[in-house]
């Protein structure tokens, strides 16, 4: 008897040392909202849900392969905020050099939804194509993050545009330009784009046209956030 509870100290020993440490500092309300899940990871959804049904039935009328979605990646697609809490943890701001860094772990997660969205796209016909300001130097660790995640090139999604740095500029409009001429040297020519998903006011073009922009709340973490008011507090 004796050494059974012997045993079965350790085990609940070794349960409280693996246990998963909170954040030791108080985080920022859009960050405990983010890494909470509660709410955001349901409106993600709901935004989700919303774009496929657009998707779909704007593309009933279009030819197989024909059209294409546009996606931003960070707090889109991936969900940053574990580097967001450790740099509020050491009471410090984003940098370069802290963000690279963090894109080498490959450690960011899927935003709530986006997987089956890009199951439907994929499934109607459709393109999917990421243009994201993260470095052209970002670009192979990004894709392997993906790919972990369950997104392969060539099978979820056809296209990953990064920034060149330090020169090329944040503005996308540019490289949204150059998604149908990189489907058409791909074997698909003429591709509409129907619809854009991003979480800042950059990912949507700066043009107007025959398409939808879909807006994901990244709690005003970072940049200028597409929510008219992010976060919790609306």
């Amino acid at each position: 008897m004796r050494m059974l509870i012997l045993a079965l100290t350790g085990v609940l020993a070794a349960c409280a040392t693996t246990e998963a440490p909170g954040p030791s500092v108080e985080l920022k309300p859009e960050t405990a909202w983010v890494a909470a899940n509660e709410g955001w990871a349901e409106e993600a959804e709901a935004v989700y849900a919303g774009a496929t049904s657009y998707v779909l039935e704007a593309a009933a009328g279009l030819p197989p392969k024909g059209w294409a979605v546009v996606l931003d990646l960070d707090e889109t697609v991936i969900n940053n905020v574990a580097y967001q809490i450790a740099r509020e943890e050491l009471g410090e701001g984003y940098t370069p050099e802290s963000w690279y860094e963090w894109t080498q772990e490959e450690a960011a997660t899927l935003v709530p939804g986006v997987a089956s969205f890009l199951e439907a796209v994929n499934d109607a016909g459709g393109h999917v194509a990421f243009v994201t300001n993260r470095s052209d130097k970002e670009q192979l660790a990004t894709e392997n993050n993906l790919a972990a995640l369950g997104l392969k090139r060539g099978e979820d999604f056809r296209v990953l545009m990064t920034r060149a740095r330090p020169d090329g500029v944040s503005a996308k409009d540019a490289r949204y330009d150059l998604v149908p001429p990189l489907l058409a040297v791909q074997g698909y020519p003429g591709v509409e784009i129907i619809a854009y998903l991003g979480d800042n006011k950059g990912d949507k073009p700066a043009s107007p046209g025959d398409w939808a922009f879909f807006c994901i709340d990244q709690g005003a973490m970072y940049g200028d956030p597409c929510a008219a008011v992010p976060g919790p507090g609306r």
